[in-house]
């Protein structure tokens, strides 16, 4: 099962991003598949934060505008709300320990943790989740 960064849902969503392209391919494709994929709403929110900020993107939508693409990530039969569950906590800060994380990428631990403890494939267009080993990531 994948389960999508929110880099990845920023990109799609946003017509102007480099990426844009890529990761709408990426999710249009996920979202016709009948395979499941995983989704978690800690991303979901900071897609929301994101998207919605003048201070992080040229163009903000609208709050209506992001949580109606949150909304369709979540909609179809085969989406998987992915959450932490009892290992989570121990993952993470094996996590941070192994790998001296600090500061944002703190964050980044969590997530990795999320995807390692559900047996997801973490898609991200950042090549620095790389660090945590027991990880299966790639790019979409």
């Amino acid at each position: 099962m994948t389960l999508p960064d929110v880099n990845v849902l920023i990109a799609a969503f946003q017509e102007d991003h480099e990426f844009h392209a890529v990761c709408r391919g990426w999710l249009e494709r996920t979202l016709r598949s009948d395979q499941a994929y995983g989704c978690s709403e800690l991303v979901l929110c900071a897609f929301a934060r994101i998207v919605t900020n003048p201070r992080a993107v040229r163009n903000p939508a609208s709050v209506a505008e992001a949580f109606q693409f949150a909304n369709a990530v979540l909609r179809p039969a085969h989406a998987v709300r992915v959450s932490p569950g009892a290992r989570h906590w121990e993952i993470f800060t094996r996590l941070c320990l192994e790998t001296y994380v600090r500061g944002t990428v703190v964050a980044d631990a969590y997530h990795a943790a999320l995807a390692i403890e559900h047996g997801c494939e973490w898609i991200t267009l950042d090549s620095d989740f790389g660090r945590f080993r027991d990880l299966k990531w790639r790019r979409p």
